[in-house]
């Protein structure tokens, strides 16, 4: 556990603490400093010695610096990035309770708040209340450490969302968490600029197997192609899998929003939170990793069900007649196309509304090409593009137009809100493809 004092948290770090405090988090964001907390002022493209006066102004108790200062108590050291993840290996080898974490290119945020959901339910049955988890998007080599020193020795259960975007990154976290149960979601072409190509996701990805426990449990999808060396790399750990055929943990969509999971020869029917097949998918890892956890099928049924997606994945929303499907979070070629699928399978007139995609490498227009190609293919009726998105139109063709604003978006959506009976929006979270969902809900207000 976190230690409760400056000067035992320096004695983790094997130095001297300038002052003794009670250290209850850590923050590296002077505006966001709680009382209580650590601030570790990193250096980078800002010095974060500069705003230590900011984080105290804000409550922070004390500082981790790599230059000495007078203005809070203090440790020392010589690098404050590397410092940080030392106190968290420090941190976690203190718990004894189950670890467990997950990565994957897509559906990460997704799966961790279904099993989060679900592991609450356990820590129920055991009269606990609170479990850590990943939240927001911690789940880099910062986010980590800082979710690590929120653990507690009330937390029957941890969870870890651990991200990447260049080979080596998931070994760094994945040694610092050392799950006991882990799980690997999926490869996908993204962030191809740092992995360099699909192998380098595959391989980068896979780190996290290295670093689960001799003893413990990998869960793997049996669909994805990397499956068979994924489950060789897991060596004499365990391995569930999920898939749609020949899997220990089998998935089936029922309806739209309702999915049948097989497992251990039972079967349970679960009305989810979200739309979309991909988000079944998901699911069925959560469920895998609870089932090892020893997960009842109640617990996994009453989990899921109640599980609180965050908005923008997938999210179905009522505009009149017209089915409006907000799935703007984010975007890669995997999740648009999982989109388009879903779309292609609903009744009616269906438009498809898209902002660009980020952080694909020389890739990205020809990937953004093949995804317009590929909703035509799918029988999507209308599309309508915004931003650098321009390519997914060009391949769409006929029935695509090129918008140069999400005003404009919204408007050219806004005179099919009568007679589409499906509009799905997307796009990476730096296209804001979210600003055209507010702005329709707006515009419907006013009428």
């Amino acid at each position: 556990m976190l230690p409760s004092d400056l000067e035992d948290l320096a004695k983790y770090l094997n130095v001297s603490s300038h002052g003794s405090v009670p250290i209850s988090g850590f923050a590296i964001d002077s505006r966001k400093a709680l009382a209580g907390d650590l601030f570790v002022a990193l250096v980078a493209d800002r010095d974060g010695h500069d705003y230590i006066n900011s984080a105290a102004k804000n409550g922070a108790a004390a500082a981790l610096v790599s230059k000495p200062t007078n203005l809070i108590p203090s440790i020392c050291v010589e690098n404050t990035e590397r410092a940080l993840g030392d106190l968290a290996h420090s941190i976690r080898a203190t718990y004894q309770g189950d670890v467990f974490a997950l990565t994957g290119s897509q559906g990460k945020t997704s799966t961790r708040g279904f099993l989060a959901s679900i592991l609450r339910q356990m820590g129920a049955r055991f009269g606990y209340h609170d479990i850590l988890v990943t939240e927001g998007n911690l789940n880099n080599h910062l986010g980590v450490p800082i979710t690590m020193a929120r653990l507690r020795p009330h937390h029957p259960f941890a969870l870890f969302e651990l991200g990447a975007s260049a080979v080596g990154e998931i070994a760094y976290l994945a040694a610092m968490v050392r799950p006991i149960i882990s799980a690997l979601l999926n490869a996908r072409a993204a962030h191809l600029e740092g992995f360099g190509s699909i192998d380098g996701v595959i391989q980068g990805k896979g780190e996290i197997i290295d670093y689960t426990d001799p003893n413990g449990t990998v869960v793997l999808n049996s669909d994805e192609p990397a499956f068979d060396y994924w489950l060789q790399r897991a060596g004499d750990r365990k391995v569930i899998s999920i898939g749609r055929r020949k899997a220990n943990v089998c998935w089936s969509p029922e309806s739209a929003q309702r999915v049948s999971l097989q497992f251990d020869s039972r079967q349970i029917i679960v009305r989810l939170p979200t739309l979309g097949y991909h988000f079944m998918e998901n699911a069925a890892a959560a469920a895998a990793m609870a089932f090892a956890a020893g997960a009842t099928a109640d617990e996994i049924h009453l989990g899921l069900e109640t599980a609180v997606i965050e908005s923008g994945r997938m999210t179905p929303r009522r505009i009149g007649n017209c089915l409006l499907v907000d799935d703007t979070y984010n975007a890669s070629p995997n999740s648009t196309r999982a989109a388009i699928d879903w779309l292609s399978k609903q009744e009616g007139i269906k438009i498809f509304a898209v902002g660009g995609l980020s952080e694909l490498g020389d890739a990205s227009y020809s990937e953004m090409i093949k995804l317009g190609a590929y909703a035509k293919e799918k029988g999507i009726d209308r599309l309508i593009a915004t931003g650098f998105a321009d390519p997914i139109a060009d391949g769409f063709g006929q029935d695509a137009v090129y918008a140069r604003s999400h005003n404009e978006v919204s408007d050219y959506l806004q005179s099919f809100i009568s007679n589409a009976d499906v509009i799905l929006v997307k796009g990476s979270r730096s296209a804001q493809m979210d600003r055209v969902i507010d702005a329709l809900i707006l515009k419907q207000g006013r009428h």
